[in-house]
């Protein structure tokens, strides 16, 4: 009777290690990556919105903005253009005081272009932190953080500065 457990015991240590550690079961090291970016977060203008809300519910709990926000290099309009973030914020407190915000960074050009990065968290203060949760291209695995500082507000219009620090 021992023997088939521990021989059940040691075919699931075997699987927790290859799929739990992929990176080193293969002998890879992980690759630390630094980005910082700016994100144009256009709710009012009179043309080119990249922000729009498409649902709301009592005092604010339950509205969704839906994002098409572009990034760039530095904090200007019109600086180099590195691609989009595309996702949703959702008020997800009662109180009306929090986010949730989940995007998908897509890198159009410089060199993580064609690769994305997937992020996700609270975003309440003007300083907040959300978690890196995957990636695609140059950030397959992709493990990390998100620093996100408001810039600049100009009403409902805002500039994001991200700095980000990926494992992958």
């Amino acid at each position: 009777m021992a023997a088939p457990q521990s021989s059940n015991l040691s075919l699931l240590a075997v699987i927790i290690l290859l799929v739990g550690g992929t990176h080193h079961a293969v002998g890879m090291e992980l690759k630390k990556t630094e980005i910082e970016f700016y994100m144009h977060d256009v709710v009012k203008a009179m043309k080119n919105i990249t922000t729009m809300k498409v649902t709301h519910g009592p005092h604010g709990f339950g509205m969704i903005r839906v994002i098409d926000n572009v990034l760039t290099e530095g904090l200007q309009q019109n600086s180099k253009e590195l691609g989009r973030a595309r996702g949703m914020y959702v008020q997800d407190s009662l109180s009306g005081a929090n986010l949730l915000m989940v995007l998908t960074v897509i890198f159009q050009a410089g060199e993580h272009s064609g690769s994305t990065l997937c992020l996700q968290g609270q975003d309440d203060t003007k300083q907040r932190e959300i978690s890196v949760v995957g990636g695609t291209g140059h950030f397959r695995h992709a493990t990390g953080n998100a620093i996100l500082e408001t810039q600049l507000s100009m009403g409902a219009n805002s500039i994001l500065n991200f700095n980000i620090t990926v494992l992958h």
